[in-house]
């Protein structure tokens, strides 16, 4: 691996089990509690302190990526129907909040809410889970007042983790099968996004240290943190590593098993909650999902650099 000599490897610990397939952790620092997606399992969970799940709702058709529009309110994604809710914390309710049918050509994927509560959210594309070959999908955006849905970027293969920077005026983004991690300028009146670059090609990683290379050796997760450093979850790697704002890789985590998605957290924001999830040894991740046979965990470890405060 590139810079490998300047690598601090961090060992981590495990915390929490039970899920199908985890996706989309998200810290909510109000309650001290990790929320996530089972995707496969068709539920949204929490995750106390002590790494004890708790059932929060079924979503028929499949969650995934989910973000908190505020303390009490908490945007989730809907797959198969291409549709979001809006869950209040204190009511326990749920209802729309946006139909992007009209609009996705593939499931709804990871998502982020900016500073001026618009939510960006994966159009992936293509139906894998149904049997459709991946092609390229964009990025959608939800506007904050009218909730109108467009299309802020084109021609994404497999478009999956996002972040944005503390100024507020940079999002990234992950190409899972381009082997791509993107770089736009956002617009903080509009949301519009320009200046794409390519910033970073996964192929910089030794190919023997993928376990499909083929297919799986993008990025999926991103999770920023207080000094814009980015977490990767680089997925068939089978590791987590954190690339600096000047693109050094700084950190490597390595795990048994996909790594899919990460969140900063904790009492002092510094707890990295990392989620792996297992495909049966030989086969196909979409053909595991499907059949149910892919099993996560989470595992913890503490970092250096904190959480970056929306």
């Amino acid at each position: 691996m590139s810079q490998s000599a300047a690598l601090v490897t961090l060992t981590p610990q495990p915390w929490a089990e039970g899920l199908i397939f985890g996706e989309s952790p998200r810290w909510h620092a109000a309650s001290h509690t990790l929320y996530i997606s089972d995707m496969i399992g068709r539920k949204i969970y929490t995750i106390n302190s002590s790494g004890e799940t708790t059932m929060l709702q079924e979503v028929e058709n499949q969650p995934n990526g989910m973000h908190f529009l505020d303390s009490d309110t908490l945007i989730t994604s809907s797959m198969f129907d291409a549709k979001l809710h809006r869950y209040q914390i204190s009511s326990g309710k749920s209802e729309l909040y946006a139909d992007l049918s009209s609009i996705m050509t593939g499931y709804c994927g990871d998502m982020i809410i900016d500073r001026s509560g618009r939510v960006f959210i994966d159009d992936t594309g293509a139906r894998v889970l149904h049997g459709e070959s991946p092609r390229p999908g964009r990025l959608l955006m939800v506007d904050s007042v009218s909730r109108k849905v467009s299309s802020v970027a084109e021609d994404i293969v497999f478009p999956n983790g996002i972040g944005i920077d503390r100024t507020g005026g940079n999002l990234y983004l992950a190409a899972t099968f381009s082997y791509n991690l993107f770089k736009f300028s956002l617009d903080a009146d509009t949301g519009a996004l320009t200046n794409k670059q390519a910033i970073w090609d996964t192929h910089e990683l030794a190919s023997a240290s993928c376990k499909d290379f083929n297919r799986f050796c993008g990025i999926d997760g991103i999770c920023m943190d207080a000094k814009d450093g980015m977490w990767l979850s680089m997925l068939g790697y089978q590791m987590f590593i954190r690339r600096d704002k000047d693109g050094k890789m700084t950190h490597q985590i390595e795990v048994d098993g996909d790594a899919t998605a990460c969140a900063l957290g904790g009492a002092d924001g510094k707890t990295l909650y990392l989620v792996v999830n297992k495909v049966p040894e030989g086969e196909d991740l979409f053909m595991a999902m499907v059949g149910k046979r892919t099993k996560c965990s989470v595992l913890t470890v503490q970092v250096d650099v904190g959480r970056a405060e929306k």
